[in-house]
């Protein structure tokens, strides 16, 4: 069975600085299935773009793109990233470095040949969702490491501020955390800052 969101068709946002071209590339792409949502001359404000249209895809077809496209890129990327092709003439390698660096997915030093651009925008959409799947994993696995580090903390400053074990210090913590309904790494840092203040500053290490 088909599910809904497997019929709708891709939705993309095409930058393309040549308006004859643009209304090209976007006709032969709505007759290869896509829906193209909006056409923009430059990157300038793409991120309000993004966030208005909530494309699937953005498409950027440019001649000579500067580095103020990857600087719009790159805030995209920071704030609500998406995948995105680039269809460029421009073969500098440390500009390719920079584009992929700002969150390009795909960039190709070629004309946009909607014969076999499906192919790679499906491509690119799904070495997106890999690389999120793996952002995503790698700032829990940050976040844990961190949370973890804190609750080390507290408890070494229990341990030396009661003269207690390292059991009695944790369950200190999974009291304190219960007590005031805070997470464990929050009520550890509660702790810290209580002992630290209260030793002054720099605290016990």
């Amino acid at each position: 069975m088909t599910t809904a969101s497997e019929k709708r068709p891709i939705r993309i946002m095409l930058v393309d600085d040549q308006s004859e071209r643009a209304a090209s590339v976007e006709e032969k792409l709505t007759a290869a299935g896509f829906v193209v949502l909006s056409r923009l001359p430059s990157a300038t404000g793409l991120l309000f773009q993004i966030e208005q249209h909530q494309p699937d895809l953005v498409l950027i077809d440019l001649q000579s793109p500067g580095r103020d496209v990857l600087e719009s890129l790159s805030v995209v990327n920071h704030y609500n990233p998406k995948p995105v092709v680039m269809f460029t003439r421009e073969d500098d390698p440390s500009y390719i470095e920079e584009a992929v660096d700002a969150g390009v997915t795909a960039y190709l030093m070629d004309e946009l040949d909607t014969q076999r651009v499906k192919p790679i925008i499906d491509l690119a959409i799904a070495q997106f969702k890999h690389y999120q799947s793996l952002r995503t994993a790698l700032n829990e696995a940050q976040t844990k490491l961190e949370s973890q580090s804190v609750i080390e903390k507290a408890k070494k400053l229990l341990m030396n501020q009661h003269k207690i074990d390292e059991e009695k210090a944790h369950k200190t913590l999974q009291t304190l955390s219960m007590d005031t309904n805070q997470s464990l790494p929050q009520a550890a840092k509660a702790v810290i800052s209580i002992i630290e203040k209260n030793c002054g500053s720099g605290g016990l290490q």
